[in-house]
């Protein structure tokens, strides 16, 4: 037997492996990237429903919570109001001091028409099926760990609003940090403690 027949055979062996290496190392990438789409895919529809949640308290309220007991409460036994708007106008008379100086005075009325369960509102079985409103916190396929919520009052000028910043701490993509000069390959969140916004990272 040749030199080279003997290289030969002898690389074979090395040449399966490196094989088996490349592939395994390519289908492990690909399986690694649809588990984080996955990943991330639920955790922005969980981020979602409380978004929605505090939104309609928030509505209620005119404040959001940082409790996640409070909002689960409320989501299971609160009512939101449907109420009709209507816009009285009535027209100056020339008697009236106001008259070439001001348009038509108009008075605004609310009548509240009904109430509907918050679950029942922005929570419909036939979109969410039945849920669980206090396992809401917890972060899709991370063993029991929480989104972190939190809630407060800050001063707009003259004005104080509510703000409200929920965030998963606890990202499947390990790229995923708040140093990342891009807004979308941070944390996945949405909301601020620094400006009155409710939007999503992702958006």
């Amino acid at each position: 037997m040749t030199k080279t027949k003997i290289l030969t055979l002898l690389m074979i062996p090395v040449v399966l492996f490196l094989g088996y290496s490349l592939y395994h190392s390519v289908f492990d990438t690909i399986k690694e990237s649809e588990e984080i789409r996955v990943s991330e895919k639920n955790v922005i529809r969980s981020l979602k429903m409380i978004r929605d949640a505090e939104t309609a308290y928030f509505q209620r309220y005119k404040e959001y919570t940082a409790s996640w007991d409070t909002l689960a409460m409320f989501i299971d036994n609160d009512s939101l109001y449907n109420v009709s708007k209507k816009e009285i106008i009535q027209a100056r008379t020339k008697d009236d001091p106001l008259y070439y100086t001001r348009t038509d005075s108009v008075r605004i009325e609310y009548d509240t028409i009904d109430a509907i369960q918050v679950r029942e509102k922005i929570f419909p079985v036939e979109d969410f099926g039945t849920f669980s409103a206090a396992k809401l916190k917890l972060i899709p396929g991370k063993n029991g760990k929480e989104f972190e919520l939190s809630a407060d009052k800050i001063k707009k000028g003259n004005a104080t609003v509510a703000v409200i910043e929920v965030v998963d701490r606890f990202p499947r993509d390990k790229q995923r940090k708040e140093s990342n000069a891009s807004p979308t390959r941070r944390l996945l969140k949405f909301g601020s403690l620094s400006e009155a916004t409710t939007s999503g990272n992702w958006e």
